[in-house]
């Protein structure tokens, strides 16, 4: 394959910022969980960039998919340092889309990232995140990213075939559940209607027996540290938030990360955000999540 080298100086900055923005974000989200420094690192890199782009380079996209990878890798390492002292479970920032607003465009839609798929991401390695975001979401072929992540090819087929049988059933889940979306729809109205009347025990046949309570307050905000695990102990965290938090916040329906979740408001500012992940063959919940941290709610765009 022939390569086509790059002339530093025919390229405009601005366009390749308008170009590759979406690309590089979407690399950034999954690596790091967290819509804000996704941000904060596609802005840092074209800032930075004048003085890396020269003539040998072949691909624009590969090279500026490498830089942000080594970013988000280097990124990774020191939050796993910061997170040792945080209070409670880390959970990604979510992203929230008001139901009633029009669609998101073709582009967009395509490029979907649920927020199981970010929670499963933190079980991983930085190196093994990489190597199966970068296959498994992007398609680049072994050989790119082996350059990229500065391995050699053939320990990057091994790191994505160790990650592929990690997390198939995960990925089989997601294809299962895409289709059953009004069904979703239908389920968490009911959720909400339930937990902001305090007629939590109309949940219990929603619920699997083993379905897990996650909630992430950070430290900031009154919110359970650890997980709480079976249907009784998940009933009685549910009736605790409907009497304290819910008589005063807003509930409704919105899209988190595309799939069908809850917006908590109070007098307009976001105050937490609700999702879940579905069990397949029943279509009971089976994992809820509680993201209430202000850091992970308070630049979302619900207006």
């Amino acid at each position: 394959m022939q390569s086509h080298t790059i002339d530093p100086s025919s390229i405009n900055i601005e366009d390749l910022y308008k170009t590759y923005k979406p690309h590089l974000f979407s690399i950034a989200y999954r690596m790091l969980g967290s819509r804000s420094d996704a941000e904060d690192m596609v802005q840092d890199l074209f800032i930075s960039i004048h003085g890396y782009l020269n003539e040998n380079i072949n691909s624009i996209k590969s090279y500026l998919s490498k830089m942000m990878i080594n970013r988000c890798l280097n990124e990774l390492k020191s939050a796993r340092k910061k997170r040792i002292s945080y209070v409670g479970t880390w959970l990604p920032e979510p992203t929230v889309q008001l139901t009633e607003h029009s669609p998101l465009d073709s582009v967009e839609r395509n490029d979907t990232i649920s927020y199981a798929f970010l929670v499963l991401m933190e079980k991983l390695t930085p190196l093994e995140r990489a190597v199966f975001i970068l296959r498994e979401v992007f398609a680049y072929e072994h050989s790119e990213i082996a350059e990229m992540v500065n391995k050699s090819e053939v320990n990057c087929r091994k790191i994505f075939s160790r990650v592929k049988k990690k997390i198939e059933l995960s990925s089989q889940k997601e294809d299962v559940l895409s289709a059953q979306l009004p069904v979703e729809n239908e389920l968490v109205t009911r959720f909400i209607s339930a937990i902001s009347s305090g007629n939590i025990q109309s949940l219990v046949d929603m619920l699997t027996e083993d379905v897990i309570f996650i909630a992430d307050g950070g430290g900031k905000v009154s919110a359970a540290i650890n997980p709480i695990y079976n249907r009784e102990r998940v009933l009685s965290i549910l009736n605790a938030l409907s009497s304290s938090r819910f008589p005063e916040s807003k509930a409704q329906l919105v899209e988190v990360n595309h799939q069908p979740g809850i917006l908590l408001t109070k007098e307009g500012t976001p105050t937490g955000v609700i999702c879940f992940e579905w069990d397949v063959k029943t279509t009971n919940i089976h994992r809820i999540y509680f993201i209430v941290n202000p850091d992970k709610i308070q630049n979302l765009d619900v207006h």
